[in-house]
């Protein structure tokens, strides 16, 4: 099935940035593979055609954003005491540190990913019917019941197995290449190896020299066209800023019982569900027109997206003394103006006025863009 590859916002890469980190592209000591020859356009239709629906792995992830060294703020979601500052500890975590994930994915919606922290595991289990996630070292379990008849309507979990925990290469590959436009030059680069299976490498190279972004590599498997690895280079660095790959994969459908999950005993288990149609329809709603709105400036990878004031704050969600609160503080630095969060691929500008301007460019551009 054709997918359409348009749309290009450089601003997908902020939350791709957020949740993995960097790592080489492993590649074989022999030769790079001999494979067919493939144009771009092939190989964007390759990707669109996989039919890779069951399979199972590793993903090493890992940041190298010219961040400060933070000390762990161990488990994310023991590290606050509400919820949103439970993702902000999220967040932090998986941008300053490295982590490992194994994967499972089975073809009657069914997934399941196992983020391995020291000591500890994070989990989150989905089928058509159950959402679990588990903390082991919190021994906290979340369980989501999905009624049958919202199945249908119901995001199918193994599209989007990782939640906020992690995301697989396919998942990063899906988010860059559904929207790629004329901003972007698209080549294809020499052949690799990524968990020792052969692969074709298709490059996306902005046109702009005003973005922080040198190139975006996937690396497509050569059998199932399923991207197994996702390498993002800053400009003017020959190191890659970020990538997320997978070490070791499997195509065999995984065992069944992966998918089931029982709390241990004395774990807390909340429990929720998804609110019936009849429930959501008479729950008030906030009307659009009274939302924040976005603004966007500049176009391709230089776009700039400037938030209104009171859309964030640098404590926002978490409670005084909370560990992510203190970690924020450190890698926010003060300029004229406000507060940067200056990485080697995105940086954010908090500005005194409580706006905040994100985009792939300088602090130097984002200054420039809230003083007009």
């Amino acid at each position: 099935m054709k997918k359409s590859w348009t749309r290009w916002i450089p601003a997908v890469i902020v939350p791709a940035v957020v949740i993995a980190g960097a790592l080489i592209i492993p590649t074989a000591a022999d030769a790079s593979p001999r494979l067919p020859e493939k144009t771009p356009q092939q190989l964007l239709e390759f990707v669109a055609a996989s039919t890779a629906t069951e399979f199972s792995g590793t993903i090493e992830q890992s940041s190298n954003l010219g961040l400060p060294q933070l000390p762990s703020i161990g488990s994310p979601s023991s590290a606050s005491s509400s919820a949103s500052g439970a993702s902000m500890a999220t967040a932090l975590d998986l941008l300053t540190a490295s982590h490992t994930a194994r994967v499972f994915v089975g073809a009657n919606h069914e997934a399941r990913v196992q983020v391995l922290d020291q000591l500890a595991e994070r989990d989150v289990i989905a089928t058509s019917s159950d959402v679990w996630t588990w903390d082991s070292k919190a021994n906290t379990a979340t369980h989501l019941a999905i009624p049958a008849r919202s199945a249908a309507t119901t995001p199918d979990p193994a599209h989007n197995p990782t939640g906020e925990l992690a995301k697989t290469p396919a998942e990063l590959a899906q988010q860059l290449l559904t929207s790629l436009d004329p901003s972007t030059t698209v080549t294809v680069s020499d052949t690799a190896r990524v968990a020792g299976r052969p692969v074709y490498q298709l490059v996306l190279s902005p046109k702009s020299g005003t973005t922080l972004v040198g190139a975006v590599v996937l690396a497509v498997d050569s059998e199932t066209g399923m991207p197994l690895a996702v390498t993002i280079s800053a400009a003017g660095q020959s190191d890659p800023a970020f990538s997320v790959a997978f070490s070791s994969i499997d195509f065999a459908a995984p065992d069944a019982s992966l998918f089931t999950f029982t709390p241990p005993t004395g774990a807390t288990v909340t429990e929720k569900s998804v609110p019936a149609p009849s429930d959501r329809a008479q729950a008030p709603t906030t009307k659009a027109s009274d939302a924040p709105k976005p603004t966007i400036s500049g176009t391709g990878w230089s776009t700039i997206v400037a938030l209104p004031a009171g859309s964030f704050t640098a404590n926002a969600g978490a409670a005084p003394g909370d560990s992510s609160s203190k970690l924020l503080d450190q890698l926010l630095t003060p300029v004229a103006g406000g507060k940067v969060l200056q990485t080697s691929l995105v940086s954010v500008l908090i500005a005194d006025d409580g706006r905040v301007f994100v985009g792939a460019v300088s602090t130097d551009q984002l200054l420039a863009a809230a003083a007009q």
